[in-house]
């Protein structure tokens, strides 16, 4: 589908979302009735030439079984007028004979060859055509509407968690996590919109081959009908009327509007920072090292996340070597521990010579080594033994416990103030209520 050369922007993911719908909107009515108009066009287009070629099958039909019974009722008279002609009438009556047999032969041929070649191919290109409208396209429209609905859920979700935060910042308790439920939404949003990118292009290639063959079937058409006048002429029948042309419409892409592209600031995230993770390795993962790619992030409610993309994924094997500074897109499935800080109970930064490392966790961290191999059965203390081979083919859930390396002297200063910050204002509330829950976030001041 051709779009529009302009592409506006939008500051807030509220109003990208709502393009994002209007533009969902437009984009499903035009493919509702291009797919229709496709379908329609392929089953009138297969019935046509069907229908051809039927006509010409009939004439065959038709003819044989006339020549048949026109060359026994040919042989039968022959017999019986043998006997009774004299030497005079021998000759003529041979020509006669030979002559109606050579006739009755030609026009037999004749419809035998009246439909071109060609046309059985023309049938099966277009029929395959159709079934790959009718099962691809449609199921890739489908998936579209899928991940449309997906993203819409996810934008509901994400600003009742909105709300949610801003009553419990009012009210002076912990606020729900809305950034994390951001990351979920775009993460929803992405894929729809390229869902919606695949739609678009296979219903546009199926609609350009679609008037390719048209164009053929027009051709086609062409030498049909002289290919019939033609035998009906070697009958004696003269058609009176011209066989009126077919017109094949070159297919023109709509002009669509454009998608604005996603806000890319996340206004939750008070600091995002790279870190080195610390990652089993070693013969059966017993041990554990620095592992390079990962992202710390601290929303403004005190929410420490660390993300780590599996290496196996080309997205996440992007580096600062590509030469492209754009930051990667988060997405839920890369979290491997959340801290929420102003609960943490050990907050440590240290500086080791030139490492710089940091350990935050929670009282209900896993006393592991911070390695995110962590089971739910091992959160539980129930794996023992043979189970502690198998837990990592369990699903994980992220730590409450996380332990980094950062290589970024000034931003490992940021990040210790911020993170003390939210510590002292959540032990600070827990002291004036006596709630071991209270806690809160701090506005954004930078």
């Amino acid at each position: 589908m051709a779009e529009a050369a302009e592409r506006e922007s939008c500051l807030f993911l509220s109003e990208w979302e709502a393009a994002r719908r209007e533009n969902h909107a437009i984009r499903r009515k035009y493919t509702e009735g291009e797919l229709c108009r496709q379908q329609l066009q392929l089953q009138s287009a297969l019935t046509s030439i069907k229908s051809w070629l039927a006509v010409v099958e009939t004439r065959q039909r038709l003819h044989q079984v006339a020549f048949n019974a026109a060359v026994q009722a040919l042989d039968e008279l022959d017999s019986r007028w043998r006997p009774l002609r004299l030497e005079p009438d021998a000759a003529p009556a041979a020509w006669l004979v030979a002559s109606e047999r050579h006739a009755l032969q030609g026009l037999t041929k004749c419809w035998a060859t009246a439909a071109p070649e060609g046309g059985q191919n023309l049938i099966q290109r277009f029929q395959t055509l159709s079934d790959h409208l009718s099962s691809q396209v449609v199921s890739a429209i489908r998936l579209w509407d899928e991940s449309h609905q997906a993203a819409e859920q996810a934008w509901q979700n994400h600003h009742e968690r909105v709300e949610e935060a801003a009553r419990a910042i009012a009210q002076e308790r912990a606020p729900p996590d809305s950034w994390l439920s951001e990351v979920q939404y775009r993460e929803r949003a992405r894929k729809h919109v390229t869902d919606q990118a695949a739609a678009d292009e296979l219903l546009l290639s199926t609609a350009q081959q679609l008037a390719t063959l048209e164009a053929q079937r027009v051709e086609y058409w062409k030498s049909f009908a002289e290919s019939y006048r033609s035998c009906c002429g070697q009958q004696g029948v003269v058609l009176q009327d011209e066989a009126p042309g077919m017109v094949s419409n070159s297919f023109q892409a709509p002009q669509m509007p454009v998608l604005p592209d996603m806000p890319t600031a996340f206004g939750a995230v008070l600091q995002r920072v790279s870190a080195a993770m610390m990652a089993p390795s070693g013969l059966f993962g017993r041990g554990s090292d620095w592992r390079e790619g990962a992202t710390l992030v601290l929303t403004i409610h005190g929410y420490l996340h660390l993300f780590l993309p599996d290496p196996k994924d080309p997205k996440g094997a992007k580096t600062a070597a590509d030469g492209d500074d754009t930051p990667l897109e988060l997405v839920e499935a890369d979290v491997k521990a959340s801290v929420y800080a102003p609960r943490a109970t050990k907050c440590v930064f240290q500086r080791r010579g030139q490492e710089l490392v940091l350990d935050l966790a929670e009282a209900s961290a896993d006393p592991g080594d911070g390695t995110g191999t962590a089971s739910v059965g091992e959160a539980s203390g129930s794996s023992t033994g043979w189970r502690k081979w198998f837990a990592k083919a369990e699903k994980t859930e992220p730590l409450r416990r996380i332990h980094a390396k950062m290589s970024d002297p000034q931003q490992f200063v940021e990040l210790e103030n911020h993170c003390h910050n939210f510590v002292r204002r959540g032990q600070a509330l827990r002291s004036a209520s006596g709630s071991p829950t209270a806690g809160y976030g701090a506005k954004n001041s930078s």
